[in-house]
């Protein structure tokens, strides 16, 4: 009986004391990572964007190691995504041409818990290179957003391709994008 007086007594003080920090709560901004949790992992959702959103090149889907410190590393972190480290993001996979001489790369990341999903975007947007292929450009760049994901698009307009085919194909398989960057 005292065990359960004491669990009921401790779960009441736990609910005053939330009760009371009620009143201090800032309303949540739009550029945190929302309550939405997409369901999947980073593979399963690039293979599903390209079905929706199929390219006429054999490509692979490749989870990035996060955990990977070494200089290759974090050489694959920033080549891929952009960003210097995987400090903010939990999760990471990127789709590029299996072979070939094509500037197309899709990658996919999982926002860590309270990060700001839309400063994770921008920064995927300013620190990738669009000519980390070798003699291929990509022209069109789109980074798109929705619960805990975010989606960096890059593509040669020349291959017939367009990044916003790609923005479409994410809103159909995770929800509509919040933002487009």
């Amino acid at each position: 009986m005292k065990k359960y007086l004491s669990v009921f007594l401790a779960a009441l003080m736990l609910l005053f004391a939330l009760a009371g920090c009620g009143g201090s709560k800032q309303a949540p901004t739009q550029t945190t990572v929302s309550a939405v949790r997409v369901e999947g992992t980073m593979e399963d959702l690039l293979n599903q964007i390209i079905t929706e959103q199929p390219v006429e090149f054999m490509g692979g889907v490749m989870p990035i190691d996060l955990t990977d410190t070494s200089e290759d590393g974090l050489w694959a972190i920033k080549n891929n995504t952009g960003l210097d480290n995987a400090d903010r993001i939990t999760e990471a996979a990127v789709f590029e041409p299996m072979i070939g001489s094509i500037a197309f790369s899709m990658v996919m990341v999982r926002v860590a818990p309270g990060e700001d999903i839309k400063a994770v975007a921008q920064d995927m947007k300013s620190g990738i290179d669009p000519r980390k292929w070798i003699c291929v450009e990509a022209d069109d760049l789109l980074v798109t957003g929705y619960g805990d994901v975010v989606m960096l698009i890059m593509v040669d307009s020349g291959t017939g391709l367009a990044a916003q085919s790609f923005v479409d194909a994410f809103g159909k398989v995770v929800g509509e994008p919040a933002f487009v960057i």
